[in-house]
């Protein structure tokens, strides 16, 4: 946590799961964020004959809504993400090693479809980080 004063932890703890409930309660999905995986060393890899490995890291609850579409561009959406399912899925606890980990995905895996992320914002109570909210499009 990114406090000292155990009042501060205990209200940026309730915040957690607090963001935690409210994603259940409104619905939360389960979202996929595809990271690059081990690579093997070797001359089809190397040429590009042996497909890219990835992973897919599972984040839930998650919620997405969908963002106006401005004329002329790709379908955007906002998908919200507790801190709490970050934490579980990649041990993630604070907001520097959270941009680290979405600048290094490749995308968003929702509904069969990947996702490119275009911008990351982080919700935080006293330095504590509740709710990531990603920005993606098609």
């Amino acid at each position: 946590m990114g406090t000292t004063n155990p009042l501060q932890a205990a209200r940026a703890f309730a915040a957690i799961r607090a963001a935690e409930a409210l994603l259940r309660t409104l619905g939360g999905c389960t979202i996929y964020v595809r990271i690059p995986g081990a690579t093997t060393a070797g001359d089809a890899s190397q040429l590009g004959l042996q497909p890219i490995a990835t992973d897919d890291i599972e984040l839930s609850p998650a919620v997405t809504r969908a963002l106006a579409k401005q004329k002329d561009s790709q379908r955007r959406m906002e998908i919200t993400i507790s801190a709490a399912s970050l934490s579980r899925a990649k041990d993630i606890e604070d907001a520097d090693s959270a941009a680290q980990f979405f600048n290094a995905a490749l995308g968003i895996v929702y509904a069969e479809k990947l996702w490119r992320i275009e911008s990351l914002q982080v919700d935080d109570f006293a330095g504590t980080p509740y709710l990531y909210r990603v920005t993606v499009a098609e």
